[in-house]
This record gives C-alpha cells, sequence and structure tokens, in this order.
C-alpha cells in the first residue's frame, strides 16, 4: 500500500501557497533584491517542508504511515489440494501422527481442496522513547469447520497477537523452545514428525550478545488440565556466523493430576548449516518430557503407566537437504523420527516416521506454486504389539502474497 507523502504535502502546499501568494507577493516589486528574493523561496520552502512533515497520511517503502506510526498491512491466500492414498480429512491440509494415526484404513482414496490457510496480518511500527515499539496481529482461518456442501466457510482463527519493545516481548508468538530456522521448507502446513511446534502467550527477553543472543521466557502452562499453577519456564540460546547457525533449547514445565505436582523438562538441538552458496542442511534432536511440544501432541504429557506423576519421555530427530535449483526452483528432502522411551499405553503411540520431497517454483517475488510427496508411518500400541499405519499423500499449493 503506498501513498506518495511528496503528493500529499506538495497539494497541501499547494493550497497554502495559493491562498498566500497575493500576500505573500503583493510587497514584492520591481525592487526587490536578489537576495530578498532568495529569502522568500527558502522560506516557501520551509513551509513545504514543514507541512510535508506534517501530513496525517504518507508512505514509506510500502508502509502506511499515520503520524509517528508505520502500518503494514499484508499476508496471503493461499490455495491447497491434497491427495490421501486412504481416508482422513485432507482439507485440514495437517498431516501430522495424531491425523495418520486417525485415518481409516478402509477408506479409499481421498481429494480434499480448501483456502484455508489463506492468512493476514497487521504489523505497527513506532518510537517509543529512545526504542521502538512493534505489534504484530495475524490470523489464518483454521478455526471452526463450516460445511462443504454450500459454503466451505471456516473460522478466523488468532496466529500472533505480540507486543515487543527494545528486547521484551509480550503477547501470543511461536514458542521460545521453537527455532523457526530449522523448519523445513515445506508445504505440509503440520511440518514433519518431530517439529517442535506450538504458538502460546508468554513474556519474553532477548538478551543479544556478539555472534547470536540469549532468550528467557515465561509461557502458558498446558498439560491437559486447568490446575497448573506456575508458567512453561524457556531458555534458549543461538549462535549465528557465516558459518550457519546453532541453537539449544530447554524447557521445564509443570504437570499435574489434581493431587500431585512435578515439573518436568526437555531439550531440544538445532542447526542449519549451508552447502556451498545456496544450499543449506537443517538438523534437529529433541530429547525428553516433550509432550505437547513435539509433533502436534505426538506423544502424552504424563507417563499414566507410572505409579508417581512424572513426565512421558520421547525423543524425535529431522534432517532436510533444501537444494536451489536456479534463482526460482527449489526443492526440500526432509526425513523425520521420534519414538517413545518410556511404555506407550494401549492405543498411544510409538513411533512415528515422516518423508517429504517437493519443488518449489517461485514465480514472482510474490507467487509462489509448490508440490510436495510426503509419506507418513505411525506405530501405536495394541495388546502389547506396535502396530504400524502408513499413509502416502501428494499435496498442491499456490500462494499469492500481498
Amino acid at each position: 500500500m503506498k501513498y506518495p507523502c511528496t503528493s500529499i504535502a506538495l497539494i497541501l502546499a499547494g493550497q497554502t501557497l495559493t491562498l498566500a501568494s497575493p500576500f505573500a507577493f503583493a510587497d514584492s516589486t520591481a525592487t526587490d533584491t536578489p537576495e530578498a528574493l532568495q529569502q522568500r523561496l527558502t522560506a516557501l520552502e520551509h513551509d513545504v517542508e514543514t507541512l510535508r512533515q506534517r501530513a496525517l497520511v504518507s508512505s514509506d517503502k510500502g508502509a502506511l504511515v499515520i503520524g509517528d506510526t508505520h502500518l503494514t498491512i499484508g499476508g496471503y491466500v493461499r490455495g491447497d489440494l491434497v491427495y490421501t492414498d486412504h481416508g482422513v480429512n485432507g482439507k485440514n491440509a495437517l498431516l501430522g501422527a495424531p491425523y495418520v494415526k486417525a485415518a481409516d484404513d478402509s477408506q479409499s482414496q481421498r481429494l480434499d481442496m480448501t483456502a484455508r490457510e489463506s492468512r493476514l496480518y497487521i504489523k505497527t511500527r513506532t518510537m517509543a522513547g529512545d526504542k521502538p515499539l512493534s505489534t504484530h496481529l495475524e490470523a489464518d482461518f483454521y478455526g471452526s469447520d463450516g460445511t462443504e456442501t454450500v459454503s466451505n466457510s471456516h473460522g478466523l482463527r488468532l496466529r500472533h497477537a505480540y507486543g515487543s519493545w527494545g528486547n521484551l516481548l509480550i503477547g501470543q508468538t511461536w514458542s521460545t523452545f521453537m527455532d523457526l530456522a530449522a523448519l523445513g521448507d515445506l508445504n505440509a502446513f503440520g511440518q514433519h514428525a518431530s517439529a517442535i511446534f506450538v504458538r502460546q502467550t508468554q513474556v519474553r527477553y532477548t538478551q543479544p550478545f556478539s555472534g547470536g543472543s540469549l532468550m528467557l521466557a515465561l509461557e502458558n502452562p498446558e498439560d491437559g488440565g486447568d490446575d497448573n499453577k506456575t508458567p512453561d519456564l524457556v531458555v534458549r540460546i543461538n549462535a549465528d556466523g557465516r558459518w550457519g547457525h546453532a541453537s539449544l533449547g530447554a524447557v521445564s514445565r509443570e504437570l499435574s493430576d489434581g493431587v500431585d505436582h512435578q515439573r518436568a523438562s526437555a531439550l531440544s538441538l538445532t542447526a542449519k548449516f549451508p552447502l556451498g552458496s545456496s544450499d543449506d542442511v537443517r538438523l534437529q534432536y529433541n530429547q525428553g518430557a516433550l509432550g505437547r511440544y513435539m509433533g502436534l501432541g505426538s506423544y502424552p504429557n504424563e507417563d499414566t503407566a507410572r505409579p508417581r506423576l512424572q513426565g512421558f519421555d520421547s525423543w524425535g530427530a529431522s534432517l532436510a537437504l533444501r537444494h536451489v535449483w536456479s534463482p526460482a526452483l527449489a526443492s526440500t528432502l526432509m526425513m523425520s523420527r521420534t519414538g517413545a522411551n518410556d511404555d506407550a499405553a494401549e492405543g498411544g503411540i510409538d513411533t512415528t516416521k515422516s518423508l517429504h520431497a517437493n519443488l518449489m517454483w517461485t514465480a514472482t517475488a510474490k507467487v509462489r506454486f509448490g508440490a510436495e510427496l510426503a509419506k507418513w508411518n505411525v506405530a501405536t500400541m495394541s495388546s502389547g504389539e506396535a502396530v504400524e499405519k502408513s499413509m502416502k499423500a501428494l499435496q498442491l499449493s499456490t500462494r499469492f502474497m500481498f
């Protein structure tokens, strides 16, 4: 959205000059010296600049400027086609382990088309004291489902709503335990089997240092009940350089069964390294009482088989290779796996595996097309044995950004 501030200022200035010119130049006579005329011209230029600075609405590098606040509105319209080899609600495009587990093997192939991943954001930036104050509000349409019979409507869902002032961030956004740099460049909305993938309200402080940053956060607690007394505590340290990126995150959270309260913890180590001039490799390893933080909640928060309350121990690892074929074409091959270190309960997930391969075409800076093949394997416990279920999916997507 572009509003030429110079034009607005000149229009206002022109109106001012139109009114003022009969008087401003009435005193001008043939006897005026060049120095006097120059002074008059300088004064008029100053008035134009003053009007430009006071203009209510202008633009700056695509941002709408209202007073001293820079406002940016953006997002994208996205269409997805999801084809699965047996029954699952493909319109969700969230082909994570819990969805594969719930699929009905007796159903035949399924095709779904949806635009619900389309999203809209509003960002602002204002100087507050000696530090910039930034806000971010974003929503998509992964809320309540409508009917496919007529309207295919979907409810608006809050994704991000936070403000940051200097090193402080308060509001809802990606968990500090989640390293965005480790995510694969995938079509799949739910990412891969071992992805750390959580958004929640938090208070975060980031302290930059030479070659990286330290992040400390208090985040919304959730263990499946409503009796948490303390926030999730998250610490992350990041290191960045020409060599690449590495990060170590730790979370400590309260678990409760209504009677007992215990703390459980988990670690996540991630890295991204360049390969040549444009390719890269992305790595992740997670370990501990990961619960809801990993794989869209593939594993429970608590180990119910234990006589005393404690977290359910699991692990996850992933490897992604991204290759750039040309400035417009790129591919990602991503392998991911998780496993339970504790004994999974009857019907619970024991192991998950996912494999993704795609081709992404960036036609222009605002238009992107993608094609992705995925295979999932999810083993659940049945009568003491791990029974594996698999699913294959093809996802085609188009994204129009604005």
